[in-house]
């Protein structure tokens, strides 16, 4: 299930990068909320590192720093994972939205440790703090659970025609 969504986040940077540039979403953040539910610890943060490292490669921020960013939100949201669950669509979009806003927060914390100098207005405060989580949650719902729970259910009624192929008591 991770490579799938892992798979469906490197398709949504793509076409963040060529062709909708002013897309309001982070394309991984899904990826990592469904990692830090279904992972385990250092699983998790080895794949935050992986997804932070092919958003590095897009931007003009330092090399390393959403690569940082995603293991330390990895960190803190981990410990919540207990009151989200993968299987259902409206928790894990929920849990998205917690892991954006915090994502988001260390990515601003981190740019001024780098001394990026960031606009602080009335509109970045709204579209960060209100408009990105909630566009996050969203595109996890559409974008992740949607084909999440298409996979889960093939591979369900897969196994299931497998096993009584081969019970021969099955008529």
């Amino acid at each position: 299930m991770l490579p799938l969504a892992f798979f469906l986040s490197l398709t949504c940077l793509w076409f963040q990068a060529t062709l909708y540039a002013g897309l309001p979403i982070s394309p991984f953040v899904p990826f990592l909320a469904l990692t830090a539910l279904l992972a385990p610890f250092r699983k998790a943060l080895w794949l935050a590192a992986l997804a932070g490292l092919c958003t590095d490669l897009l931007t003009s921020d330092p090399l390393g720093l959403s690569a940082l960013g995603s293991c330390a939100s990895m960190a803190l949201c981990y410990s919540w994972r207990n009151r989200f669950s993968a299987e259902i669509p409206l928790q894990f979009s929920l849990y998205t939205a917690l892991f954006s806003a915090i994502s988001s927060f260390l990515q601003i914390a981190l740019l001024f440790l780098f001394d990026r100098r960031v606009p602080f207005d009335g509109k970045w405060w709204m579209m960060q703090w209100a408009c990105f989580p909630i566009a996050d949650a969203i595109y996890a719902f559409v974008w992740f659970a949607g084909p999440l729970i298409l996979y889960r259910t093939f591979r369900r009624t897969w196994v299931i025609y497998w096993l009584k192929k081969k019970d021969p008591s099955t008529p």
